[in-house]
């Protein structure tokens, strides 16, 4: 069994210190986390599909997304999609924050 909940964008040293919330919420919402009962303190986690997740993204790829993301050259300036090729692993911190332990892997689609 999983649970799943999203999250805002992270900081520049990736870590996630907002409120984590149950479902997707528009303009909130900027990644998807999947915690597997077995991976204890740790969640899976991608780029959330909407589309208001991915222009904050996309706003977002010189400030933070380097330090969750990791992908190959620029994005396209024509760049509408951040696709997950591979989902990163973030962990919980004692505080109650996530930070990432690997980056998610992304390419851009024009």
């Amino acid at each position: 069994m999983s649970h799943v909940f999203y999250m805002s964008e992270p900081d520049l040293f990736g870590v996630w210190k907002g409120e984590a919330t149950p479902e997707f919420t528009e303009g909130a919402s900027v990644f998807k986390f999947t915690q597997a009962t077995s991976y204890g303190t740790l969640a899976e986690f991608s780029i959330c599909e909407e589309s208001s997740a991915q222009r904050t993204a996309l706003v977002g790829l010189r400030r933070w997304m380097s330090s969750v993301c990791s992908f190959e050259g620029f994005a396209p300036a024509n760049t509408r999609v951040i696709s997950t090729v591979k989902p990163g692993i973030a962990e919980k911190q004692a505080d109650g924050s996530w930070k990432v332990k690997e980056q998610v892997v992304v390419d851009f689609v024009v």
